[in-house]
């Protein structure tokens, strides 16, 4: 074994064995340029099936890039003012207690979300916040992901609540 400047790895002893190795080589690369395996490789790599890979993969969007959480700002206002006040947010999934004006962190639900609350020297009074269709759905159903959607809707990731709640008293003039 010599390495030289021809860098060679094969002794005089093994040159009939390099000569077989080569040989097996050049057949298969000669294997893999045969017209009828190029053309089989052309019809897996269609850009059909490869934007139909794609699809497939981004299905279901929102539940990967979307947590089944989500903070909400909540406040309670009488005219402009905020006030303070004991609540709950309560849905299928859970039920946080809070104070206002506040954070609070619930879990995502495809139902509308309960909140409950108490001011200070007020009655208690209960409203309600929607459900709404995330970008991550919105995005499976314009890419025609419908059953990216479905998963996110069953994984409670494809509708949120809005971000930012501000309730009137209703007992404010």
């Amino acid at each position: 074994m010599t390495l030289g400047p021809q860098v060679s790895v094969f002794s005089a002893e093994s040159t009939h064995e390099a000569k077989v190795i080569d040989a097996l080589v050049a057949t298969s690369i000669q294997t893999l340029i045969n017209k009828p395996a190029m053309t089989k490789l052309k019809q897996i790599l269609n850009p059909r099936l490869i934007a139909l890979a794609f699809a497939v993969m981004l299905s279901g969007c929102a539940s990967i890039v979307s947590s089944d959480s989500q903070d909400l700002k909540v406040q309670i206002l009488c005219g402009n003012r905020p006030i303070l006040a004991s609540c709950t947010a309560e849905n299928s999934q859970g039920k946080w207690y809070f104070q206002t004006p506040g954070i609070v962190t619930v879990k995502n639900d495809n139902r509308k979300l309960a909140l409950s609350c108490k001011p200070q020297s007020m009655s208690s009074f209960t409203v309600f916040a929607p459900a709404l269709p995330s970008w991550g759905i919105a995005g499976n159903v314009l890419a025609g992901g419908v059953v990216g959607a479905a998963v996110d809707l069953y994984n409670n990731t494809g509708l949120k609540y809005p971000d930012n709640i501000d309730i009137s008293s209703p007992y404010c003039n």
